[in-house]
């Protein structure tokens, strides 16, 4: 939030906006996907809860299909289904709690409906991207403040090095989510976010000397093909 309040005072913009309802709808569905992520992480496997996380760009191409009409292809369901199952021969997915396996698709479908809100600010009128991005943490903080309160544990100096750093490259991520859902259709962009799980198979081989292993290399495989063949299947169409 600070980092931006900082930029849109630099840019001399007002962080309020003029769609206030769809920007606090935006920012609602954002804190309660990640709430509920965060949360089954503590009950279900870490492999299975960011599989299931990874449904979102399948609920994201629906909602706008639905809500906004825009053009979604029945041959596309064959690239998201391989993207998809690229992330599952990554991550993998084990079974869990059935609750939380429902929780965990539950938010899913937040993060979708977070994605479609900022298609739907954009064909409305459009706001900056750091204003919708500003009224992620203006929902979320007043949520999450008295369990802060409440459970507070004080990280050590390095810990907090790591959460401001976090903060830095969220703020980061966001803005360029923020315009590419702007800019783009929801069943294009919402696939790239496939693309995220190669990276972190990069960052963990040069960074943690994890192992690539050979469900992981076809899994990257199956992740481009779906969504480079997504891209220029819909580009073709278009």
């Amino acid at each position: 939030m600070l980092i931006c309040i900082v930029q849109l005072r630099l840019l001399k913009i007002s962080p309020w906006g003029t769609h206030r309802k769809l920007l606090l709808a935006r920012g609602f569905f954002g804190t309660c996907a990640l709430i509920i992520f965060f949360s089954t992480l503590h009950k279900i496997p870490l492999a299975t809860a960011v599989t299931i996380q990874y449904l979102s760009p399948i609920f994201t191409t629906l909602l706008t299909s639905l809500i906004l009409k825009e053009k979604f292809f029945k041959a596309q369901i064959i690239f998201f289904f391989l993207a998809f199952l690229g992330v599952t021969q990554i991550k993998g997915f084990a079974g869990g709690q059935s609750l939380a396996l429902f929780l965990g698709v539950l938010g899913a479908f937040f993060a979708a409906c977070a994605y479609t809100t900022i298609r739907k600010i954009q064909k409305v009128g459009g706001e900056h991207p750091l204003v919708i991005i500003f009224y992620f943490p203006l929902v979320t903080i007043p949520l999450i403040t008295p369990k802060m309160i409440s459970d507070w544990i004080s990280p050590s100096p390095m810990q907090w090095f790591y959460l401001v750093a976090i903060g830095v490259v969220v703020q980061i991520a966001q803005y360029f989510m923020t315009k590419a859902y702007q800019q783009g259709e929801g069943s294009v962009v919402s696939i790239a976010g496939y693309l995220g799980v190669i990276w972190a198979s990069i960052g963990g081989y040069f960074l943690f000397n994890e192992i690539v292993e050979s469900s992981t290399i076809m899994g990257v495989g199956l992740i481009l093909v779906g969504v480079v063949g997504n891209t220029l299947y819909r580009a073709k169409k278009k």
